[in-house]
């Protein structure tokens, strides 16, 4: 397994576990879509840095480069669905 599809892995798991937390929140969606719109730009912002400063670019480093960001845009929208699924008999118990 490649440190970066590890890493990517990590990303994941951890930003799954902080969006399942935010999902006891009764709006949690706007700190999940912040959080999906805050990756998007890091991926744009990053490799637009990456091309500019290296002369061969490869879709491959594009990738890999990425991969972190991409794994964290999964995890919140998979804990956004939980939040809309699962989460609001939580939120009702935990309530009362």
């Amino acid at each position: 397994m490649t440190p970066a599809l590890s890493y990517s892995i990590a990303v994941f798991f951890i930003i799954l576990i902080a969006g399942c937390a935010v999902n006891l929140l009764i709006q949690h969606y706007i700190f999940q879509l912040l959080g999906i719109a805050f990756f998007f730009t890091y991926i744009i912002v990053n490799s637009a840095i990456f091309v500019e400063n290296t002369p061969a670019v490869t879709f491959k480093d594009l990738f890999y480069r990425s991969l972190p960001s991409l794994f964290g845009i999964s995890a919140c929208l998979i804990s956004m669905t939980l939040g809309f699924w699962v989460f609001p008999a939580i939120r009702n118990r935990v309530r009362d």
